[in-house]
Order: structure tokens, then sequence, then C-alpha cells
């Protein structure tokens, strides 16, 4: 019996973006399963097929690809000890880049194809709008499990375990205040994509009664990064946020004097810090403050922590990093939650649908992180990247 994992990558979108080449290992590994036959065996009820739908973007495609190895490692963990309950984990993934019409078509081929029990960890908050508007997913009856987005709608069919962008921005500002600042300015890239965290940072700003000092746009290839830097510099912040994904945050950490200027800036959970380093270098990053849902994936005091680390070893050749963990930990509140709910006949997809409808998890009520949590539960820590490249609570 097999397990396979299907992945489609733009070359191009690589060479563009050369930090997210660390991980590339698992994209290759995916590739080479490509020609696998599709699975036979899940009609027997001895398979859980465990579909995934990527944007490959480049927003996300670093995030989501850390988020896949963690989860990997987790579900081929768990078929080396033996599955669930006896039942193995098969898992597919699609990439869509964000588009909702390639969002449904993966949909369609996983849910009607390959028959998945259910969504996990969707990628993107563009495969999120996609997946619940018109709700095809919903429509199906699947459920959909710990996505990858800050989008958090109410839907019976969609299990969130990150924090919201709401949360995250609420805690950054509140950090910021705390520390007697109260001149805000706010960096972002004008697309769809980044709307709700833009919204979310605003209005965490507006909570605390300030008003933002300035706002300014960075464009997706961050080609403008210092004309942003130079507009938010003569604003006169005392911190500054950044909305976007990694290459944006570090392009424009290097154009902006933060550290001479005495101003704090802050980016949310998306931010992979260890690329941060290879973008900005070690010496800007150095002092650049980021919210994260999941503990450090060198605090192997937390025991999911030194699982992960463990696992990564065992069946990765890359360091852990948040996302690997945030994707570990997902998989396994995903495998806990049918390992205590299904029953002894075979897999359906509106049983799996009924446990984690009705399971209602948070990563805080599954594991102990050791971390600070909002009124909703969910985990948030804010987090200042160190010299050598760790982060500091």
């Amino acid at each position: 019996m097999r397990i396979v994992a299907i992945c489609f990558i733009s070359h191009a979108v690589i060479l563009r973006r050369i930090p997210i080449l660390r991980g590339i290992s698992l994209f290759l590994i995916t590739l080479a399963a490509m020609s696998m036959p599709n699975h036979s065996a899940h009609a027997a009820g001895n398979e859980i097929v465990v579909g995934q739908i990527f944007d490959q973007s480049p927003a996300w495609i670093e995030a989501g690809r850390d988020y896949a190895a963690g989860a990997k490692t987790y579900f081929d963990l768990i078929n080396s000890e033996g599955g669930i309950n006896g039942r193995r984990i098969v898992y597919l993934t699609k990439d869509a880049n964000g588009s909702t019409a390639e969002v449904k078509r993966a949909a369609a081929e996983l849910i009607d194809g390959s028959k998945a029990d259910v969504l996990f960890g969707p990628v993107g908050d563009a495969t999120m709008r996609a997946l619940l508007d018109p709700g095809r997913a919903q429509a199906e009856g699947i459920a959909i499990f710990a996505p990858l987005t800050g989008v958090a709608p109410a839907r019976a069919s969609v299990q969130f375990l990150r924090a919201g962008y709401e949360d995250e921005a609420r805690e950054l500002v509140r950090h910021f205040i705390g520390l007697g600042l109260g001149a805000f300015c706010l960096v972002f890239t004008e697309n769809e994509d980044q709307q709700a965290a833009v919204r979310a940072v605003r209005d965490a700003i507006a909570a605390q009664g300030v008003k933002l000092t300035c706002e300014a746009r960075i464009d997706a290839g961050a080609g403008n990064a210092k004309s942003a830097a130079d507009r938010s510099a003569r604003a006169r912040p005392q911190a500054v946020i950044v909305v976007g994904d990694t290459a944006i945050v570090g392009n424009f950490a290097r154009e902006f004097p933060f550290k001479q200027l005495g101003v704090l800036l802050g980016g949310l959970s998306l931010v992979n810090h260890t690329a941060l380093m290879e973008i900005a270098g070690p010496q800007t990053a150095k002092g650049i403050v980021l919210t994260q849902v999941v503990p450090s994936p060198l605090r192997e005091g937390v025991p999911v922590v030194r699982e992960h680390v463990k696992a990564m070893k065992k069946f990765r050749d890359e360091p852990p990093s948040h996302l690997t963990l945030e994707g570990f930990i997902a998989a396994k509140a995903l495998v806990e939650a049918l390992r205590a709910g299904l029953s002894s006949r075979p897999v359906r997809r509106e049983d799996i649908f009924a446990i984690l409808s009705r399971s209602q998890q948070s990563i805080a009520a599954t594991l102990d992180t050791g971390m600070t949590h909002t009124k909703n539960g969910k985990p948030v820590d804010v987090t200042m990247v160190r010299g050598d490249g760790t982060l500091i609570r």
C-alpha cells in the first residue's frame, strides 16, 4: 500500500524566491510520486484520504511548502506506526495558484476523483474564498480542517486551528502600545489576498484609540520597497507594521532604517523568520517583531515540539520552522480527532464531517503549547528575531 503525495510547482517561481530552496526536497519527493497510479484500497475502508489544495503563487508558496512538510512528516510518522486505528493515510495535494477556477477544479479532482474524506490545510486566503463561495466543499458534505489562512468565516464545515488576522493584529498592536508607542505606519501590498489582514491591523490600531500616521503600498515584487520605506520614514512613526509575505517584509526592512530611527518593525505569523534572515540579512532582521501561532520549533521542553523535531530528523532533510511545526500540529490534531471518533466500520466522509464538526478543537485544547491565548482560545505569541536567527518571546 502506497502513501501518495502529488504537488505541482513552477520552477520560475522557485528561481525568483531563492530562500525557499532549502525545502525543495519535499517537492522533489512528491513530484516523483506523480506517475503513481491512483489508490484503489479506499473502497475497502482501510485508508483515509486527506486532500490538500495549495496556492503556490509568490505570496503563499513558502508558507504552504513548510506547512505541508510538517503535515506530511506527521502523516508519515502515523503510517509508520500502523495508521489511524489500522487505517493508512493517503495524502494527496494539488496546486491551484489562488485562482477561483483552479481551486474549484482541484476540489473536484480531490473530492470526486480521488474520493477525499477531508480537505486538510487549504493554503491561502484566495483558496478559502473559492472553496466557501459558492460552498463547493460544504455542498459535498466534506469537512475542511485547519486552513492555512487568517480568514476565519463561521462555517460548520470548517474547523480552524490557527488564530485569525484579527487576533494576531490585536496582540501585535497591544504589544507596541504597551511599550508606549502611539504612532503607527501600515505598509501593505494592495491585492485581494491581503485585504483581510490590512483591515485587521487598521481595526486593531483604531481600537486602541490611536490613528495611523501613514499608509504605504508596496508592490508584490517589492520593486518599490525603497519608495515605500522613504514614505514611511518621512511620517516619523514609532512602529511600522508590514502586511505581506516574507519577501515583502525582508525587502522593506532592507530599505527602511528602522534601527537608526528607533522604530519597531512588525509582521504577522506567515512571515518565515529563517527565510527573513536570508533576505534581509542577520543584522537587519535582528529586532523585527513577529506574531506566532505555534511555539518556537526550538523549544523542545514543549512535548509536541520535541516530537516534531524528532520526526523531522527521521522523515525530512530540512530544519524545523514555525510553519513546519504548525502543519505537524494540525495533522496531529486531525489524527487524534479521527482516532477517537471513528468506529470499526469502513470510513465514510459524512462520519469524518460529523466528528470534526462536533469536536470544535483548537490547538490549545488539543495540545499543551505553553503559549498565550486570546479570548477565543487561540494561541498567539509576540516574538522578536535575534541576531542568531532564533526568536525571543
